[in-house]
């Protein structure tokens, strides 16, 4: 369920009421026994690409007695104002830690559980093309799939994991691959049209760079060749790694992409839940100039309040801090906070 505009509206308001519940298995946690959490959001870890398959993460602390084992299903929601609930996503409890009277829960989507080798779990006969492999692939993992799959020949590629070869059919698709807020498998392709504005007046502290990015080539590096489009060098080139890409797909993904800008950004924000990585959105500044910013990735905190941190990174902007999947910056600041208690 997407969010409504009467949603994004509250979210928006700096007087705003917010409630937040997690469902955990069996059991539901209200604000009461919650004390913090934190949402990570990433579709470009490095720069604007296509074919990534990165996990969603979600770090929880609560007061509770019980240990729900790992793969335990956990779903957060939130309301602001008394409205309707938000999913922020479907996790899997990955790891636990107990102290006192506090439990911390770091989840993931089920994009964190496929890091496996395919050979016993997808048959040989999947592997013609890549729509009929990303069923298949659905299939034994029981994933859903929303969109359209473009239908290109494959192989079984030597070595990827099942994550791996999700991220390579997106890359095909033009996109990446993610889990959306309703627990479903998208292919994030990237949209002209910008999906929202951000206003100076949500945001708390604001780093542009006031370098314009311009996406005018790619280098896809193959099994046995390299590919190219366009610009072959230099900062406005995106590079990856997809074994089944041909000079024609090539050819027609840089074409889609041609002309694609926006500027790197880090700003520190009130947390509005409807923004997600992989959104195109604009950054209206206090004199109404618009900016188009890329948000490679956004990270909520609520503690009693939402606030976020949303990064959009080009090659002028990027982050040198690379970025870890164990969540151990969370942690550290949950137990920071924990002993402060």
């Amino acid at each position: 369920m997407d969010a409504t505009e009467q949603f994004k509206e509250l979210s928006k308001e700096s007087g705003r009421r917010i409630n937040c519940r997690i469902e955990m298995g069996n059991t539901t946690y209200n604000d009461d026994k919650l004390l913090r959490f934190e949402f990570d959001d990433i579709t470009h870890p490095n720069w604007f690409t296509i074919g990534t398959a990165i996990a969603n993460g979600f770090t929880f602390t609560v007061e509770c007695d019980e240990t729900p084992d790992v793969h335990t299903e956990v779903r957060p929601y939130i309301r602001i104002n008394g409205s309707e609930w938000f999913s922020l996503g479907t996790f899997y409890v990955a790891r636990r830690y107990f102290r006192g009277k506090y439990s911390t829960f770091a989840c993931y989507d089920k994009l964190y559980e496929l890091d496996v080798d395919p050979d016993e779990s997808i048959p040989a006969s999947a592997y013609k093309y890549s729509d009929t492999l990303l069923s298949a692939i659905c299939n034994y993992t029981g994933l859903k799939f929303s969109g359209v799959c473009k239908s290109y020949p494959v192989f079984k590629p030597e070595g990827a994991s099942i994550r791996q070869i999700i991220g390579h059919i997106a890359a095909l698709n033009c996109a990446c691959a993610k889990i959306d807020k309703n627990g479903v498998l998208v292919f994030k392709s990237y949209s002209s049209m910008p999906r929202a504005v951000l206003t100076a007046e949500n945001c708390f502290n604001v780093t542009k760079n006031i370098t314009r990015a311009r996406i005018s080539g790619l280098r896809v590096s193959t099994l046995s060749e390299i590919l190219t489009y366009g610009t072959k060098s230099g900062l406005s080139v995106i590079e990856l790694y997809c074994p089944f890409m041909t000079q024609d797909i090539v050819d027609a993904i840089g074409k889609q992409l041609d002309p694609l800008y926006f500027y790197g950004a880090e700003i520190e924000m009130r947390g509005l839940p409807y923004l997600e990585s992989g959104d195109l959105i604009l950054f209206e500044d206090i004199d109404g100039s618009q900016t188009p910013i890329d948000i490679s990735e956004i990270q909520y905190t609520y503690d009693g309040e939402l606030t976020a941190k949303l990064f959009s990174r080009n090659k002028n902007n990027s982050n040198p801090v690379v970025h870890r999947l164990e969540f151990q910056d969370a942690l550290d600041a949950i137990w920071t906070y924990l002993q402060r208690k």
